[in-house]
């Protein structure tokens, strides 16, 4: 199937070309017979190639019969484009790199060749001379600078050189604003490597330039709060506790170990902090909702901890909810009802395993671990946590 919309894009791509190339001979007078030409045999040569399922012949003969000339560019590049994602990436190659040395080429159709030839070398991993022909291109003035730009940052991401990555992410930031997500996550990248080295003080500059660069990246944000508590800075690992409930309250059940270390040190209110995430998160996620359960039972008794999470229970139902009721139930239960409590805590337990607790806004990859880049389409945060009836 794939083959035969290929090879059916490719014959229409090529008519047109082939259509728009005789239209232009004839009118500068290339062709002094319109009709019964080389190009007329050559074409439907390949047309016969196609019908015997010789699509490679077929091919072959179509390029030969397809002059070059400015208006047939734009199908010759198609043509191009069509080898590569077809996998004949050697062809595509030769395509364009025939292209771009036709001197009749406009500027803007010289660039456009060139971006396609330097994907082309990427496909099969020739990083260095895709490199040259978009950093070329990056600094032009060529209308496909941002395309180029977002290309090699991609090619830099990949080997993972961040600080090449990060410099050319500064000059896509003109042409692309909202790469401003990618870029923070960049530098949080280089600050997980001074980590390993030892260099906090050289990770908290990277992670602040992340915040700079995109003021809600949540992973800097925590990764922040981790250097301040290990640093033992009380007054800004509260900051940060307070910054990410108000703009990443999905984020909290990744906080709150420190949260709960601080409200044992006396230095926060651990009830009224979830209280104010709990406003803020619509719907909230079930791990905020099952702490602040648990301190209910501390405070009131595991009766009202269990009336507290009904009632959230009854409005977003979920697994995880229930398992966390059954756990209350356990704690004030008979001994003779507990046996059945507890079979039924391990059911819960077990499907909870089962069910992903992260998906991709982009592509739908879901997961029980939090990724910051979406494994499969590569996205930068894109991967959030499921709640509300999605929740485990």
């Amino acid at each position: 199937m794939q083959e035969l919309l290929f090879l059916a894009l490719f014959v229409a791509a090529l008519a047109i070309g082939w259509f728009l190339g005789r239209r232009e001979a004839i009118k500068v007078g290339f062709m002094l017979q319109p009709h019964g030409s080389a190009i007329d045999r050559h074409y439907f040569i390949g047309l016969n190639y196609l019908l015997n399922e010789q699509p490679d012949e077929a091919i072959e003969t179509f390029i030969r019969a397809l002059e070059v000339n400015p208006e047939t560019v734009e199908t010759h590049i198609a043509i191009g484009k069509l080898f590569c994602q077809r996998g004949d990436v050697e062809r595509a190659i030769k395509v364009h790199q025939n292209l771009l040395a036709r001197p009749n080429l406009t500027a803007q159709q010289a660039d456009r060749v060139q971006l396609e030839l330097a994907r082309d070398y990427l496909a099969v991993g020739m990083h260095n001379r895709a490199e040259r022909l978009l950093d070329e291109l990056g600094g032009s003035s060529s209308g496909l600078r941002g395309e180029a730009l977002g290309d090699l940052v991609t090619v830099y991401e990949q080997q993972r050189e961040w600080s090449q990555a990060i410099e050319i992410g500064v000059r896509l930031l003109r042409e692309r604003p909202g790469f401003a997500v990618t870029q923070a996550h960049y530098y949080c990248e280089i600050a997980g490597d001074a980590l390993q080295r030892g260099d906090i003080s050289g990770a908290q500059r990277y992670l602040q330039s992340a915040l700079k660069v995109d003021s809600a990246n949540t992973r800097a944000m925590l990764m922040l709060a981790e250097l301040e508590a290990r640093q033992g800075n009380t007054r800004a690992l509260l900051k940060l506790l307070q910054r990410v409930a108000i703009e990443s309250p999905d984020f909290v059940p990744q906080i709150l170990p420190l949260a709960r270390r601080c409200a044992d040190n006396g230095d926060l209110d651990l009830a009224a902090y979830l209280d104010k995430v709990l406003e803020r998160a619509e719907p909230p996620m079930l791990e905020t909702v099952l702490a602040r359960s648990e301190q209910l039972a501390l405070q009131e008794g595991p009766a009202s901890a269990q009336r507290f999470l009904m009632v959230w229970v009854q409005q977003q139902p979920s697994i995880g909810g229930v398992l966390g009721l059954v756990k209350l139930q356990l704690k004030g239960a008979e001994s003779i009802e507990q046996g059945d409590l507890q079979v039924l805590e391990s059911l819960l337990a077990s499907l909870q395993q089962q069910r992903p607790r992260y998906r991709c806004e982009s592509c739908g990859f879901a997961g029980q671990k939090l990724y910051w880049q979406c494994p499969t389409c590569h996205g930068w945060s894109t991967i959030q946590p499921l709640k509300g009836y999605e929740a485990v």
